[in-house]
C-alpha cells in the first residue's frame, strides 16, 4: 500500500518524534508468510526499520512464486525523524521484466524528482510528503501515541507515488488474532486507498504492543484473496 500532513498540529508530532519509538530506536525485522486462500505458502515478505543518526531507514522485500512467473519486489525509504520522506526507491521484477523507479524529495522547496528509465520529472508536493513505507510507519507511530482520531473524517493519510494518493483508516473492531499456535490481542483496520492508480482496500490486524506491530494483512485481488501473516 497519499499526501497531506494528516491534519495534526506540528507541535504534537514534534513532541512524539520517532527516534525513541521501539521499531526505530531498537530496530525491527518482521517476516511474513504470503499465503494462498488455501493456506499454502506462495512466498515471503520482510519489513525492516532502523535509525541512523537523524535519519530513519525503512525497507521491504516481497518474493513470491506465481503460476505465470516469479515476482521479486524491493522498496527502500529514507526519512527524517518526523517520517517526512527524503528518498524512496522501488525495484519490481516480474519474470524477465524489471522496473526501477526512484524519488528524491526536497521537503524545503516542496518538490520531488521522479526518475525511471533514465527519464526524470519534477512535481510539487505538500509539507512533509511521505512515500508508502514512511506513511506505514507514521500510521503505526500515530496509533501507538494515540494521535490518530480513528472513526472520524480526520483519520486519513497521504503518500506520493507518481501522484497523490489518499488513505483512510477505519477501525473495525478489537479482535484476537490467532496465527498457528500464537494468539494476540489486536485491532482490525480497514484501509482504503484512492488515487490515480484506482481505488483499493485491504484489512490489517495490528497488535496492541508499543510498536503496534502488524501481524496479518488480507488483500483482495481479481484472482483470489491473498494474505500475509507474521511468522
Amino acid at each position: 500500500m497519499l499526501l497531506l500532513l494528516l491534519g495534526f498540529p506540528a507541535g504534537l508530532l514534534a513532541q512524539a518524534g520517532s527516534s525513541s519509538w521501539p521499531p526505530v530506536a531498537s530496530g525491527e525485522k518482521l517476516r511474513f508468510n504470503l499465503l494462498w486462500p488455501s493456506g499454502f505458502s506462495l512466498g515471503e515478505a520482510v519489513l525492516e526499520a532502523s535509525g541512523t543518526g537523524e535519519q530513519i531507514q525503512l525497507q521491504a522485500t516481497v518474493q513470491a512464486d506465481l503460476p505465470q512467473h516469479p515476482i521479486e519486489y524491493s522498496f527502500s525509504s529514507s526519512a527524517d525523524e518526523q517520517l517526512c520522506s527524503l528518498r524512496y526507491r522501488e525495484t519490481l521484477r516480474e519474470g524477465n521484466n524489471t522496473r526501477e523507479t526512484s524519488y528524491e524529495f526536497d521537503q524545503e522547496n516542496h518538490k520531488v524528482r521522479r526518475t525511471e528509465g533514465g527519464q526524470s520529472s519534477e512535481s510539487s508536493i505538500p509539507e512533509c510528503a511521505r512515500d508508502p513505507l514512511a506513511l506505514l510507519y507514521h500510521f503505526r507511530r500515530q496509533i501507538s501515541f494515540h494521535q490518530l482520531p480513528i472513526g472520524t473524517p480526520e483519520a486519513v493519510g497521504a503518500f506520493y507515488l507518481g501522484g497523490e494518493y489518499t488513505t483512510r483508516y477505519e477501525a473495525i473492531t478489537p479482535e484476537t488474532v490467532q496465527l498457528g499456535t500464537k494468539e494476540w490481542a489486536g485491532d482490525r483496520f480497514l484501509i482504503r486507498v484512492e488515487g490515480p492508480g484506482g481505488n483499493r482496500s485491504f484489512e490489517v490486524w495490528i497488535r496492541l504492543d508499543t510498536a503496534r506491530t502488524p501481524v496479518a494483512v488480507r488483500i483482495p485481488f481479481p484472482l483470489a484473496m491473498f494474505s500475509a501473516e507474521l511468522e
